[in-house]
């Protein structure tokens, strides 16, 4: 999946272009995240982490329902926040 098809995705579940890019930032290493709800987090070899913003500007890697931190290609990390947020 890419941005566009995100977007699309994320429309279809009620979302609006522009909410459904708010939700992500694609920050270029840990000194730039932001409190966006998902940082797309660059972890080398072309994969990427998922770290959330919460309380009091602290970050949390997301793990999937296995308990595994994710980790995977910017395809899958789209397809991890549809998924997250179609449940």
């Amino acid at each position: 999946m890419n941005h566009k098809q995100y977007i699309q995705r994320m429309e279809e579940l009620g979302y609006s272009r522009e909410g459904a890019a708010e939700l992500i930032k694609l920050p270029k290493d840990q000194a730039s995240w932001a409190l966006r709800t998902f940082n797309f987090v660059p972890a080398g070899d072309g994969l990427y982490e998922i770290w959330l913003s919460g309380d009091r500007d602290d970050f949390f890697r997301v793990s999937g329902a296995d308990g595994e931190k994710f980790l995977g290609t910017l395809s899958e990390a789209y397809e991890w926040v549809v998924e997250d947020r179609s449940t």
